[in-house]
């Protein structure tokens, strides 16, 4: 069978399935330099590859010996881990280690070549590119600077000339810090000020944190945030989450005090009742999401809001309700406008409508009763009494039988 050869000893055979390796002697573990990677169908190699399940397949060069102009004699390399994306960028170093591919039931000792996440030569969650030259270009080397324990990749320009993709630009993220950990913590960050932290209390540390004010050490606590607040230090230096400034947050806490800043402070409605204790003071668990805006949407079912002792809404602005078919209110009392106040004068009762319409009914058919006693009186001022008594009926009659006093829209009980 034909094959075309690949560094390494690796051959990519014509049926355009994994390439092989036919030697087994080399164990050991590459590093390697991304030069290349599929990730649409845009890439000239997309087909070849196995068009949508070569997605993530990268072309390296060995860091021993890197390949300065492109030629065909880069490697191919798979991703180990079927479940976790986690691409590099071009110029990251990656480990590559051989294994078995898809044609293990044809021939044992077939391999492919399979990369593990990037090196972290540079203990960035930005990138950890470095060139592939021996001596970095003039223009570059002020990005680096060298300390006591070896070479700390630092920019100090807001710019980079590493290539690092088509898209990926460092001076968009380059203002992005890592997170400070604390002991225990295991934490995933994105190169975007996107993280998830699964911490804990600590609140002995040198650096305290916002949300260990209350608590014992080991309460667990889950931060997810997506996008990092402004941030005036230089981009290597450790920050903490911000739950008021960060660009959206989910926190779930156990024993945690979280210093939020509640968008409306608005609470007349509790007047009657007791107010739930804000969400900056309450310390048991409690799940709490901060953004500009929060959507729940219930596309084919419902959303239900449960709650032991109460429901709050509030806002700045305006609560709307809206219903295609009906709103129901059940409670054993219903205040509407406000609950402030002395029941009786600042706070009145709402008449049921048709109860009402019945008492005026009566009312205006004993008018008009009256009107028709008096209506050949010879005083005058009795007359007149019985002639505004028939008008009076004659209007509240037209009301009640016309059904004008009561709403079509709002019901109660």
């Amino acid at each position: 069978m034909a094959a075309t050869r690949y560094g390494f000893g690796n051959a990519v055979n014509n049926n355009n399935s994994r390439p092989l390796r036919k030697s087994s002697t080399s164990h050991t573990i590459i590093s390697s330099r991304v030069r290349d990677i599929i990730l649409d169908d845009s890439h000239p190699k997309f087909k070849q590859y196995g068009e949508w399940n070569g997605i993530g397949t990268i072309f390296v060069e060995t860091a021993k010996n890197p390949i300065l102009s492109e030629t065909s004699n880069l490697i191919p390399a798979f991703p180990l881990f079927p479940n976790i994306k986690h691409y590099p960028l071009l110029n990251e170093l990656v480990p590559i280690l051989y294994l078995s591919n898809n044609n293990i039931t044809d021939d044992a000792s077939a391999k492919s070549a399979y990369y593990l996440p990037p090196i972290n030569l540079w203990n960035s969650q930005i990138h950890n590119a470095i060139p592939s030259t021996d001596v970095l270009p003039e223009s570059q080397q002020k990005d680096y600077q060298q300390t006591e324990l070896g070479s700390v990749r630092r920019v100090t320009d807001q710019s980079t000339e590493i290539n690092l993709g088509k898209t990926f630009n460092e001076s968009n993220v380059i203002d992005i810090h890592p997170l400070l950990p604390y002991e225990g913590d295991i934490i995933y960050e994105g190169r975007f000020g996107n993280s998830i932290r699964l911490g804990s209390t600590v609140n002995n540390s040198f650096i305290p944190n916002p949300w260990s004010t209350t608590g014992a050490n080991g309460s667990p606590i889950f931060i997810l945030r997506n996008g990092q607040k402004p941030i005036n230090d230089n981009s290597w230096v450790p920050t903490l989450e911000d739950i008021n400034e960060d660009t959206s947050s989910i926190y779930l806490t156990s024993t945690q005090k979280l210093p939020i800043f509640p968008a409306s402070d608005i609470q007349d409605s509790f007047a009657k009742s007791t107010l739930p204790e804000s969400v900056s003071q309450y310390s048991k668990s409690q799940i709490v999401l901060n953004s500009d805006r929060l959507v729940f949407n219930a596309k084919n079912d419902s959303i239900i809001l449960g709650a032991k002792q109460s429901t709050h809404l509030t806002a700045g602005d305006t609560v709307g309700i809206d219903g295609g078919k009906q709103i129901t209110l059940a409670a054993p009392k219903v205040y509407l406008g406000s609950s402030q106040g002395v029941e009786g004068t600042q706070i009145q009762s709402v008449v049921l409508g048709d109860n009402l319409n019945l008492l005026l009914g009566d009312i205006a058919i004993f008018l008009g009763t009256l009107s028709i006693a008096f209506a050949g009186a010879t005083d005058p001022a009795i007359r007149s009494i019985s002639a505004n008594a028939f008008t009076l009926s004659e209007s509240i009659l037209n009301e009640v039988n016309g059904r004008n006093l009561l709403s079509k829209k709002v019901k109660t009980a």
